[in-house]
């Protein structure tokens, strides 16, 4: 830890994102700092950008330029998702540049997305909605499943997927967790620990499976070709809120197509926004949202980057360091 004598003392910083009121809440946040805002797309954004040492961006905006920001010392990205940086992030020359991603927010977000998902598609709440459009009182063949009947796994056990699988755990769910390693700090938090590479076993185990797999190389379209096909016979319903490239969307299909799952959940897709086109829109079995399952809210990134922009001027790890090789 540094000295108060050697503490450093942060005077600017460049703030370039979309997200509403940002600015508002880091000035409430931080009145000692000169925010410098600099608005996506505005005219001379570059060189504006070019004087910052320290910038607060959304992953798909500034890091764009990032060759060209030679003095930049600390970037604090406002989403959890990175890989929209990741390619200028490996292409710029400054190797003592530290990243960091939002985080430690999602859980809760994460999970009632799911939780409600999976609620609403046991209870079929849209074809409930539909009878109640035509003033249809009808009860025939309705059926459920209650949550500790079901099972589901959880595609990675970051912070994010090890929230999840505690709250499907505390609704009674047996709940499997896929990892990278053959052991993790988390596997407490599941019924079933196993790795990517016994994917077959959890479709065949599991009434859902959930991805929250960041985007990597070695995740990218992991779900797709006949690799669903596992599931054939326990047909379990995907849900999808990791990254979309997870699976390629003709392959998605084809295993709608073929049964091998019975439905899918998307609030990410391989391609955003998803194309008017795609046939996954009016599949009856589809449920699509527009990457809304977890937002990021103004102060929430402006208490994040208080926290962190603490930690800088003292010379400490900043929390949520991106471990730009491993893409996360």
């Amino acid at each position: 830890m540094a000295s108060a004598c050697s503490r450093r003392v942060v005077k600017t910083v460049h703030i370039s994102s979309i997200i509403p009121n940002l600015v508002d809440d880091l000035t409430r946040r931080l009145p000692q700092i000169t925010l410098i805002n600099v608005p996506v797309g505005c005219t001379g954004e570059v060189e504006k950008l070019q004087e910052a040492k320290i910038l607060l961006t959304d992953p798909n905006t500034a890091p764009q330029h990032l060759s060209k920001l030679s003095k930049l010392e600390w970037m604090q990205l406002t989403w959890a998702g990175i890989d929209k940086a990741i390619p200028y992030i490996l292409s710029q020359q400054n190797t003592s540049l530290k990243v960091t991603r939002f985080g430690g927010v999602f859980g809760p977000a994460m999970a009632q997305y799911v939780i409600g998902q999976i609620a609403s598609w046991e209870r079929d709440f849209r074809k409930l909605w539909s009878d109640q459009q035509k003033c249809d009182w009808n009860t025939d063949h309705y059926s459920y499943r209650v949550m500790p009947k079901l099972t589901i796994g959880i595609l990675g056990l970051g912070d994010i997927g090890e929230y999840v699988a505690k709250m499907c755990k505390a609704l009674g769910m047996t709940v499997w967790g896929v990892g990278r390693r053959e052991k993790s700090d988390r596997q407490d938090t599941v019924d079933h620990y196993t790795t990517i590479s016994r994917l077959p076993e959890v479709l065949q185990s599991c009434d859902y499976v959930c991805n929250l797999l960041p985007s990597t190389p070695a995740t990218k379209y992991l779900l797709s070709g006949r690799v669903l096909e596992s599931g054939k016979d326990k047909r379990p319903v995907f849900i999808n809120v990791g990254r979309g490239n997870v699976i390629d969307e003709k392959s998605l299909i084809y295993a709608l197509d073929q049964g091998w799952i019975s439905g899918a959940i998307l609030d990410v897709c391989e391609v955003e926004p998803l194309s008017k086109e795609s046939p996954l829109w009016k599949m009856p079995q589809v449920i699509i949202t527009p990457h809304i399952a977890a937002i990021s809210f103004p102060e929430e990134v402006a208490e994040l980057f208080a926290e962190n922009l603490l930690l800088f001027e003292a010379g400490e790890k900043l929390k949520f360091e991106v471990d730009v090789e491993q893409g996360y």
